[in-house]
């Protein structure tokens, strides 16, 4: 704070207001400046809410035990009954089957699942009959997933209900650990992590998906618990607990914007009620397998955050403190003001065009370097361990990219299109490397055009190099250097590694059985598993034959179909077809929410990153 209020004392007091506006290279001052305060308001809201977090793990221990302890000593009638949600358009059986069948097991004597089918398919409604679920569906889909859920509203009778996406899995206990928090007569919704299982396509295209969180956990383990503590946490429309009677005062869920999420927090808040976030998964889904599914999702996210920012901007029902805690300065600033500062030493090198007034070198860097560490060095403090320089910044680079226009278009046309559903599922890899061109293209012109900008510094051709002292040069390198490195970072995130996994790995290491086709059975370690297979470690490497069936500690028996020894010597086993009721066991098994995901960190390691990262590089 102190050195971006000297940083901003500096730029205000030595730019020539009086006259800038006499010469080109003053309009281009004066846009840089505009864009530089912009993003250091969008950075002091981004500090407001991550510099005190909250944990409500523990208070959500107390409040399962009390409602646990209510149920044991009263019976079903003293704790609330609960509707389990599941709005669902296009997705596959393989995605939203695993949700309905492990939503049909959860552990809680009191509630109901519906499935409410956007996309009126004839064998998801079979499919809910057979799992014993309610099915909804609706003549026409006005309003999206916030009318398919609203019509739901009219139907459902229960004092709360769990929203869940139709690729979130839940976990077998999540009922019992979110009702509690409900004996807060002020809380309309408990807000929960999306967790993810798969590696995001920006993981697995760099490969660091085994030292590098997923792009959202940062969001969800560090932002949402700072707003938490300001007062600020927000639906997310999925993995979140609401209180009905509090949905059905405010009208439901808000169809004004694509963001139906965020909109209905502020039309809570505006009422009275609460939004509380705990920091503690109790569900698992898919993240977007492909650049292009994981762009049409940020840029609904986009749309429909600018949309809420205009309609905030107009409520008189609502706060000053709330209007700049809810407004969405990320959205409409940050991706902007990533781009811009790439042309900035551009711009200078190549016409002469200076982004400040004209300064000694020494006076620029005294005030903008340290003002740039100070910014880094905070952000690596407060977002740790999520905040790898150079890294996170090139990954903000790479969104704006892409998203951009998307974001500009939506700023003079927020309404100009509507609900698109994130592909989930449908991977369809053909094993070979793909571009994904949004995003390379532009890395690409702007990597050619930094280097050409280095060469000219380096040799003294540009036409501010005869005009600048040594220090600005120099500066100017370090500037360059880090713009081409945040660029190849962009380009190697660009290309699009082929995804071969169709399932999605689970750390299991629990003890486990292999029947033998002769009869006889030998032990070993259940490494890891998925719906479609397991790898096991034997201790007994000599079995009589080839194992035919796996036996779980829970006792559910899975038939194989062929096995084969890996390179460490691990035993590989592919499942043979599972039957209905196999698999509504397994997947209750496996995603009970004992195991984490195989593919995803058990704890972000920033040297194992970097060192990823500088082999892609130089490699």
């Amino acid at each position: 704070m102190l050195f971006t209020a000297r940083y901003v004392h500096w730029r205000l007091s030595s730019f020539p207001f009086q006259n800038f506006y006499e010469t080109p290279s003053g309009w281009w001052m004066a846009f840089v400046l505009a864009i530089e305060m912009l993003a250091i308001v969008e950075y002091l809201q981004f500090l407001s809410t991550i510099s005190w977090l909250t944990d409500r793990r523990p208070q959500a221990d107390q409040v399962e035990a009390r409602l646990r302890a209510q149920y044991q000593r009263d019976g079903v009638g003293a704790i609330p009954s609960i509707d389990v949600l599941i709005p669902t358009y296009n997705e596959a059986e393989d995605v939203v089957g695993k949700t309905i069948l492990a939503a049909a097991q959860l552990d809680y004597p009191n509630f109901r699942v519906y499935v409410l089918d956007d996309g009126q398919r004839p064998w998801l409604k079979e499919f809910c009959v057979r799992a014993g679920v309610q099915y909804i569906t609706r003549k026409d889909r006005s309003g999206a997933k916030a009318g398919n859920i609203n019509n739901a509203l009219n139907l459902i009778q229960g004092d709360l209900n769990l929203l869940l996406d139709a690729d979130f899995i839940p976990y077998k206990n999540c009922l019992w650990r979110l009702a509690g928090f409900f004996e807060d007569d002020s809380i309309a919704t408990v807000q929960t992590p999306q967790n993810f299982y798969n590696p995001d396509a920006i993981q697995h295209n760099i490969n660091i998906s085994t030292s590098w969180g997923c792009e959202q956990e940062f969001f969800f383990q560090i932002i949402m618990p700072g707003r938490d503590a300001v007062g600020a946490a927000f639906c997310c429309g999925s993995c979140c607990m609401h209180r009905t009677s509090a949905l059905r005062a405010v009208g439901g869920f808000p169809t004004s914007s694509i963001t139906e999420d965020i909109l209905l927090t502020v039309a809570l808040v505006k009422q009275g009620w609460r939004t509380v976030y705990l920091r503690e998964a109790n569900t698992m889904g898919l993240a977007a397998e492909t650049l292009s599914s994981f762009f049409i999702q940020r840029q609904r996210w986009g749309r429909g955050n600018i949309q809420v920012g205009y309609i905030i901007a107009k409520e008189k029902g609502l706060s000053l403190r709330n209007k700049i805690l809810f407004f969405p300065f990320y959205w409409m600033i940050q991706h902007t003001s990533r781009v811009v500062f790439q042309f900035i030493p551009v711009v200078f090198f190549l016409t002469g065009a200076g982004p400040l007034p004209p300064a000694e070198g020494a006076e620029i860097i005294s005030y903008q370097m340290p003002f740039i560490l100070a910014v880094m060095s905070s952000m690596f403090v407060l977002m740790r361990p999520f905040y790898l320089p150079l890294f996170t910044e090139a990954m903000s680079l790479f969104s704006a990219f892409a998203l951009l226009p998307e974001l500009l278009q939506s700023l003079f046309k927020p309404y100009g299109k509507g609900f698109s559903v994130t592909p989930k599922g449908h991977l369809d890899s053909d094993g070979s490397l793909k571009l994904f061109q949004p995003t390379l293209w532009p890395a690409c012109a702007l990597l050619a055009i930094n280097i050409v900008v280095f060469l000219r510094i380096l040799l003294g051709l540009g036409e501010a190099s005869g005009s600048v002292g040594w220090e600005l040069s120099l500066y100017a390198v370090i500037w360059c250097t880090f713009n081409v490195t945040m660029l190849v970072i962009c380009i190697l995130v660009s290309v699009e590694r082929p995804q071969p996994r169709q399932e999605h790995r689970l750390l299991v290491n629990q003890p486990v059985t292999l029947e033998q086709a002769d009869g006889t059975s030998c032990a070993g370690t259940l490494v890891d598993l998925s719906m479609s297979g397991a790898r096991i470690q034997q201790p007994s490497r000599h079995a009589a034959s080839e194992p035919c069936r796996l036996i779980l500690s829970n006792g559910l028996q899975i038939p194989l179909a062929k096995s084969w020894l890996n390179q460490t010597g691990d035993l590989i086993s592919s499942f043979a077809p599972l039957s209905w009721e196999e698999r509504r066991s397994l997947i209750a098994f496996a995603f009970s929410g004992a195991f984490p995901s195989a593919e995803q960190p058990q704890r972000v390691q920033l040297r194992r990153t970097f060192q990823q990262l500088w082999r892609d590089l130089v490699g």
